[in-house]
């Protein structure tokens, strides 16, 4: 009996880990904008899953400032105001500054590689108006900075941070400014950590996150 419902409880913990990180790709990329609410029961028929993992992992990102409970049985995405959102682009690009500092010392070939090749997607995102595809590979450009810094909280509080800040990066891009305005080449970034420049690698790295800020600020 103990065997059967540890089994249960793992699935369960499965089903919820896999909801909450299809609802956080969802912050990332703004298929969740501002405002937007999110009921329990209409989840659970999408994921076709019952209550209980849709509701644990609304409870987690509630938990991390994502989301914040609305009703009993549903959450919102947070709608902030103009400058609430331009204060958070601003703490987050920060901790992206502080990340590719560190980064610039712990840097390898491998992952120069891997920053451009998530670069190169994003360049052709652009190509193709595909916003998208670009936050997505943004986010994971972003991320693999965060962790080359080998420190856990500057790591997960940079990270939420991004994920809050996802729906108004995504309604920037996609709503309150021409493609030309976000096709901002990384490449640079890149360069300034591959020759391990942490001064030049924190400054592009905030000037490229404390765009939504100057894009928000009142």
């Amino acid at each position: 009996m103990a065997s059967e419902n540890t089994q249960f409880l793992s699935s369960k913990l499965n089903l919820s880990a896999n909801v909450y990180a299809d609802l956080r790709l969802k912050l990332i990329v703004g298929d969740l904008k501002p405002g937007e609410t999110l009921s329990i029961r209409t989840l659970a028929d999408e994921y076709d899953h019952s209550a209980m993992p849709v509701r644990e992992a609304l409870r987690q990102l509630s938990s991390e400032g994502a989301l914040v409970g609305e009703a009993k049985k549903a959450y919102r995405v947070p709608d902030l105001s103009p400058n609430e959102a331009a204060k958070l682009f601003y703490v987050r690009a920060a901790l992206e500054g502080a990340s590719a500092e560190i980064a610039a010392q712990t840097v390898t070939q491998k992952d120069i590689k891997y920053m451009r090749t998530l670069s190169n997607k994003m360049d052709e995102a652009w190509e193709v108006n595909d916003a998208g595809i670009f936050l997505e590979n943004n986010f994971l450009f972003h991320s693999y900075i965060y962790a080359m810094a080998s420190n856990t909280v500057l790591e997960r509080m940079a990270e939420n941070l991004y994920i809050r800040t996802g729906p108004w990066l995504a309604k920037g891009i996609k709503n309150l400014s021409g493609s030309n305005a976000w096709q901002k080449s990384h490449d640079g970034i890149i360069d300034a950590l591959s020759s391990r420049d942490s001064i030049m690698a924190r400054k592009l790295i905030e000037e490229d996150s404390g765009w939504g800020k100057q894009l928000y600020q009142e």
